[in-house]
């Protein structure tokens, strides 16, 4: 099921250990784009690249898709599977949120402080 897409470049922004938080950023080309951080929490395992030059979004189902990732445990729920780019990475956590702003690449990201991260 699709749960979101956008015909922007996004970049792998941030990982933190700590709290298990993928950031992933596409930052502004000029005044009239907008700046967009989708965050994962409570990431259990992931496997993507650096960058991508589209995102799409699908949420998938861990039981059907596990052997296909690789996931060799499946964690209780409330843990997804998010399909990325139809299969060119993955991301199991407990939520994917997104936000959209018109805050340049130096701003910190609407979901709270990223350590040495802005």
């Amino acid at each position: 099921m699709r749960l979101v897409e956008w015909d922007r470049r996004f970049k792998l922004w941030n990982y933190a250990f700590s709290y298990s938080q993928l950031l992933l950023r596409a930052v502004p080309k000029d005044d009239s784009d907008t700046r967009i951080d989708v965050l994962f929490s409570n990431v259990r395992h992931m496997n993507t690249p650096a960058y991508f030059d589209r995102l799409e979004i699908d949420r998938g189902d861990i039981e059907r898709d596990r052997e296909l990732l690789g996931i060799t445990e499946v964690p209780d729920l409330p843990f997804e599977v998010f399909i990325l780019n139809q299969g060119l990475g993955f991301v199991l956590a407990t939520h994917c949120q997104w936000h959209e702003d018109n805050e340049w690449v130096d701003a910190p990201s609407h979901f709270g402080p990223f350590r040495q991260v802005k």
